[in-house]
């Protein structure tokens, strides 16, 4: 079933590196945007991700480059009410779901994203999840809900068949968009209290 929760086409997650240009939203210096993008993930995975943001047309705008793999972004308008900090897995995952096509592509591993400075996604009055955003057509009797810092697994959870929670629960962790191609895990943990990666 192809999902109702469709951000414009024009919000295009991937970018080929052409089309990449220095420039910035509207009232909002290179600093700003910066700092914006960076709250995304934890300052371990921020302070050396490429960081960006993408425009109403499309176009994704490169502020600096990476070298971790992760891009932390912002999306101006914003959809889905914060920044992300993703990998290269889930940016294509990114990509496909904000473009409106029926499924993500096939990943060899999950993608690791994190929404550090929260987010907010649509609820029913019994609590699920829909697939709506910030931007789209609202059922009826739908309401706004604020996300805690959170981190993300892009992979095709089942909550028949994994036994964890198909909606927001006192235990922070559940599918969202469960039933759906694009079911993942959200973890409500704070992602800036994880700590730093170890070397090895």
């Amino acid at each position: 079933m192809r999902p109702s929760y469709l951000i414009p086409a024009c919000l295009l997650v991937v970018a080929a590196p052409g089309q990449a240009q220095m420039s910035h939203p509207r009232g909002m210096s290179h600093a700003q945007v910066v700092e914006a993008a960076s709250r995304g993930g934890p300052e371990s995975i921020s302070r050396a991700a490429a960081i960006a943001w993408i425009d109403s047309t499309g176009r994704l705008h490169q502020m600096r480059p990476g070298s971790n793999g992760f891009t932390c972004f912002i999306l101006v308008p914003d959809p889905i009410g914060g920044p992300i900090c993703a990998d290269q897995n889930s940016m294509a995952w990114f990509n496909a779901f904000l473009t409106g096509q029926s499924a993500p592509p096939a990943l060899s591993s999950p993608g690791i994203s994190y929404m550090a400075a929260g987010g907010a996604h649509w609820e029913d009055a019994q609590g699920n999840v829909l697939m709506e955003h910030d931007l789209s057509p609202h059922a009826p009797g739908s309401r706004r809900v604020m996300e805690p810092p959170h981190w993300m697994v892009l992979w095709p959870f089942d909550p028949a068949t994994s036994g964890l929670p198909a909606r927001p629960n006192a235990s922070g962790t559940y599918i969202m968009f469960g039933g759906t191609p694009w079911a993942h895990l959200m973890v409500y943990q704070d992602p800036a209290r994880m700590g730093a990666p170890h070397s090895h």
